[in-house]
């Protein structure tokens, strides 16, 4: 009895699913197959291709590759790909779950019906990541121009309907819309310069920063930033990562925008204009004996400031006083000035201020009275005056801001934005209207430190540098003292040719010593370049 139930229940249990399998794959078939073949299919998206980025010339500084991979199905013939796959990219197809193919792999696979997906892959030429920048894992820019221009850059979204056998290999593929590539974009970077200044400072191997302007256009020819990372960073293992995190040069940091630095010497040119304004005659001289002393009002001396040339410049006007830099001159105009006067001078050219251009940047320092109280809680003294006169104490600047100083002076006040992108349109900084004698008067100055030789007092302080040079530039050294048993900051600014600029360049190397004898021999060869290749372009 219990047998002849047992048997009626599984009957009738067979009959239940045979009625139900006629009904499903017989009686209904279409609205079944319709739910199946929904299972099996799927949308995905499709990103457009990142655009290229370009420096002047075309060379390609950045471009992204598709590389092709597939992905691990429970449901593949792994004997079927055993063909076409090495035994290496079996174990990684099974234990990650994803493995690259070659492009010859690709054809092969593909004819199977196997599901090819590509990775961009961002590749990028070396000495430019302070400028150019990374991306992050999912291609999107995360510094310097690619996040800048991110949204020109980017690909557009597309999608495709894919519909995938059991086995797992695709049946077909239905484009629903199509991706958009992104733009390419031209920089206006000089990459062969670019290479060879980095190259140049990598036999120096001293932290510093350069950069080139165009002074009648603002467009950047070279930033260049070291250390620097060569290798691009998705290619950087985490052992590196660390390296470089760790490293106490920072060659994360972009020296020439986001570094702040004492800009010594090289300020001296602000002063000077300061003076000018304030009816200081260029005729007015002092007796520079390599020391100047500081006094009350009552004859009591309170503190005594040194020359660098401690046997003394002798009879120095303000001409003399840049072309030889003279303290003791500076020291004098500063005090006579006063701070309020020179901030005011220092605000008209906005040299403290973020200039605008296209990747991050760091803001200056000029300090004030107002400043340093609000800083310290101390009041402004005398002695703050005197040594701002030379670059020193509280003032700030990233190289890029002190560029943009002496770019004003080259154009007689009208600078445009530095910019690294390739525009049409020129965009204006900042206009500052003197008259033209205050210009020449500095601008003589200047061409001085380059031309005017002689003695130890008289001649300029780069003048052994530039002595042969063919064509004359106008610039100024700079030696900024940092403390702490440290070497000065080596610094050289100018620009070329002195009477119709065309160029400005500006050198400097943290703790390297004397401007004359490190910033200024490595400003000259790369003037030297740029001459040089225009001769031939002629």
């Amino acid at each position: 009895m219990r047998y002849k139930i047992t048997v009626t229940i599984f009957a009738l249990m067979f009959a239940i699913l045979f009625l139900f399998l006629f009904k499903m794959q017989v009686l209904e078939y279409s609205n079944y197959r319709a739910f199946i073949d929904s299972l099996m299919q799927k949308t995905r998206l499709v990103q457009g291709t990142r655009g290229t980025i370009y420096d002047r010339n075309g060379l390609k500084l950045a471009w992204s590759i598709k590389v092709p991979y597939i992905t691990y199905n429970r449901n593949f013939d792994i004997s079927e790909l055993e063909r076409y796959l090495d035994s290496n990219q079996l174990n990684t197809l099974i234990s990650s779950g994803k493995v690259e193919i070659s492009k010859v792999q690709l054809r092969e696979i593909e004819k199977l019906g196997y599901d090819i997906q590509f990775k961009e892959i961002r590749n990028y030429v070396p000495y430019v990541f302070h400028i150019v920048g990374y991306v992050n894992s999912n291609n999107v820019g995360s510094y310097g121009i690619e996040k800048t221009y991110d949204q020109l850059l980017r690909g557009k979204l597309g999608s495709e309907l894919i519909l995938i056998s059991p086995s797992g290999k695709i049946r077909q593929k239905i484009l629903k819309v199509p991706p958009e590539n992104g733009n390419d974009i031209n920089l206006t970077i000089d990459y062969p310069l670019q290479k060879y200044i980095s190259e140049e400072i990598k036999k120096i191997d001293n932290p510093g920063a350069v950069i080139v302007e165009d002074v009648k256009t603002g467009e950047i020819l070279a930033l260049v930033s070291y250390p620097d990372i060569e290798k691009p960073i998705n290619l950087i293992d985490t052992y590196e990562w660390r390296k470089i995190i760790n490293n106490p040069e920072n060659p994360l940091l972009n020296r020439a925008t986001m570094g702040l630095y004492s800009p010594g010497s090289a300020i001296k040119p602000l002063i000077a204009i300061s003076g000018l304004l304030n009816n200081e005659s260029t005729t007015t001289t002092i007796n520079c004996n390599g020391q100047f002393t500081y006094t009350s009002s009552s004859g009591k001396i309170l503190a005594t400031y040194n020359d660098w040339l401690l046997s003394g410049h002798g009879k120095t006007d303000l001409i003399k006083a840049l072309r030889v830099s003279c303290n003791v001159y500076f020291y004098n105009l500063a005090l006579k000035l006063g701070i309020d006067k020179i901030k005011s001078v220092a605000t008209l050219f906005k040299i403290d201020k973020k200039t605008g251009i296209d990747i991050p940047e760091t803001e200056g320092l000029f300090p004030d009275k107002h400043w340093k109280e609000t800083k310290f809680n101390e009041p402004w003294y005398p002695g703050d005056t005197i040594i701002t006169g030379i670059g020193q104490g509280y003032i700030l600047l990233t190289p890029l801001e002190l560029l943009n100083f002496y770019v004003t002076i080259a154009n007689d006040g009208k600078v445009p934005v530095p910019h690294l992108l390739k525009k049409d349109k020129i965009e204006i900084f900042n206009n500052v209207k003197f008259k033209k004698e205050i210009w020449d008067t500095v601008k003589q100055g200047l061409i001085e430190v380059t031309t005017v030789g002689g003695n130890i007092q008289n001649r300029g302080t780069a003048y052994q540098v530039f002595k042969d040079f063919k064509v004359t530039v106008a610039g100024k050294t700079g030696t900024a003292e940092v403390g702490k048993g440290k070497l000065p900051h080596s610094w050289f600014v100018g620009f070329a040719p002195a009477h119709n600029p065309k160029y400005a360049v500006i050198v400097m190397f943290e703790n390297a010593g004397s401007g004359s004898e490190k910033a200024a021999p490595f400003a000259r060869k790369i003037f030297e370049f740029l001459f040089q290749r225009r001769e031939k372009n002629e």
